[in-house]
C-alpha cells in the first residue's frame, strides 16, 4: 500500500503557496471526489470567504482560475455550477469524430458552413506538398455534440486528387467515407501538431464561447500512400477545439 496523501480541507498560512492557489485545490478536490456533481450550484462568493477565511479578492480570483480549466461555469444571475465532464479522445491513431462521440452516448452532428475551392496559400501549399496558387478543396465545418458546439475547423485538399469533391453531400456523410468510397483514396497515417491559443472573435462565435477563451488548436496533415512514391500528403486540416470541453490523451509505452 502507498502512502496515504493528505487531501487539503482548509488554508495554510504557514507554507508558502498562495491561498487562491490552495484554495483552488481544495475546490477541485470537491470536484474531482464527486462531492459536488456536475451541474451543481458552488456556494456563494460570501460563503466561501466565510468558510475558508479569505478574501473575496481571493475566491474571484480562484473562481476565475477554475472556469478557465473548464471545471467549473458562471451563469448570469444565477450563480457559478460545476461544469459537465469533458469530452476525452485518444490520440493514438486515427479517429472518427462521428464514432467517438457516439460512443460517449452524445448525438454526433457535422455543419458545414463553407465548400469550396480556391488557389492555395503558401502555408497549405507546404502542408500539401503543391504549388503555391494551385487550386485546393476548402472544407469549414462546426463538429457538435448533442448541439453543443466542439469543435471549428477547415480542411483543404488537393484538387487534383478529388475533383468535384467541393459538389459532393459531406453534411451526411463523412469526409474520410466520400474520399475512399467515391476517389479510391485511403489513409495511410496523419500528423498532429496541439499548441494552446485563444479564440478569436469568429471562431468564438461558432463556438458559443467569449472571444480570448483558451483553446486547443489542432493541425493536421493526413496522408496517402502512393505506390513507388511513398506518403503524400491528402489533408491538411486546422481545428480550433474548446479547451473547456474537451480534452486529449496518449499511452506512452515504456522505452527499452
Amino acid at each position: 500500500m502507498g502512502p496515504r496523501v493528505e487531501r487539503l480541507t482548509a488554508i495554510d498560512t504557514s507554507i508558502p503557496v498562495p491561498k487562491y492557489h490552495q484554495l483552488k485545490q481544495i475546490l477541485r478536490e470537491k470536484i474531482d471526489s464527486g462531492e459536488w456533481m456536475p451541474g451543481e450550484l458552488l456556494p456563494s462568493e460570501n460563503e466561501l470567504c466565510a468558510q475558508y477565511k479569505v478574501s473575496r479578492t481571493t475566491v474571484r480570483q480562484t473562481m476565475a482560475a477554475l472556469v478557465a480549466e473548464g471545471l467549473v461555469t458562471r451563469e448570469q444571475g444565477r450563480g457559478t455550477f460545476v461544469a459537465r465532464p469533458k469530452l476525452v479522445q485518444g490520440l493514438m491513431g486515427f479517429y472518427s469524430f462521428t464514432e467517438e462521440i457516439s460512443k460517449m452516448g452524445l448525438r454526433p452532428r457535422s455543419d458545414v458552413l463553407k465548400l469550396g475551392t480556391c488557389p492555395a496559400t503558401k502555408t497549405v501549399a507546404k502542408r500539401l506538398a503543391v504549388a503555391e496558387g494551385d487550386e485546393v478543396v476548402f472544407l469549414t465545418r462546426l463538429r457538435l455534440a448533442s448541439e453543443e458546439p466542439i469543435m471549428f475547423e477547415t480542411s483543404y485538399l488537393p484538387h487534383a486528387l478529388c475533383p468535384g469533391l467541393a459538389e459532393k453531400d459531406l453534411s451526411s456523410r463523412p469526409l474520410y467515407t466520400v474520399l475512399r468510397e467515391d476517389y479510391g483514396l485511403e489513409l495511410s497515417r496523419a500528423r498532429e501538431e496541439f499548441q494552446p491559443a485563444l479564440a478569436d472573435d469568429y471562431e468564438a462565435r461558432w463556438l458559443g464561447i467569449d472571444a480570448g477563451s483558451p483553446v486547443l488548436l489542432l493541425e493536421r496533415v493526413a496522408f496517402m500512400a502512393v505506390e513507388g512514391e511513398g506518403d503524400r500528403p491528402l489533408e491538411f486540416c486546422r481545428s480550433v477545439v474548446r479547451g473547456d470541453r474537451c480534452r486529449f490523451y496518449v499511452e506512452l509505452p515504456r522505452r527499452t
